[in-house]
């Protein structure tokens, strides 16, 4: 099993490689204020990484929710059970 997900995660890995050099034109970003002239390898990738960033997130505050419910039930149940 580790070496299927070694191998899965090799061919990622080439796939990613053989991407970003078939794709290092450089484009710009307007960020309203002010551009930023970067290889569009790298964008897409900074955008991956924020993406992961904010569904990470959005899923945190979401198992905070759920937990705190969890206690509170728990606390429920322990006082019926006296």
């Amino acid at each position: 099993m580790k070496l299927l997900v070694t191998l899965v995660f090799i061919s990622i890995f080439f796939v990613a490689l053989v991407f970003s050099v078939l794709n290092f034109q450089s484009i710009e970003i307007n960020l309203y204020f002010f551009k930023i002239s970067l290889p569009l390898a790298v964008a897409l990738t900074i955008e991956l990484f924020s993406g992961i960033i904010i569904g990470y997130l959005v899923a945190m505050t979401n198992i905070m929710k759920l937990k705190a419910q969890y206690r509170q039930l728990c606390r429920q149940l322990g006082k019926e059970k006296n």
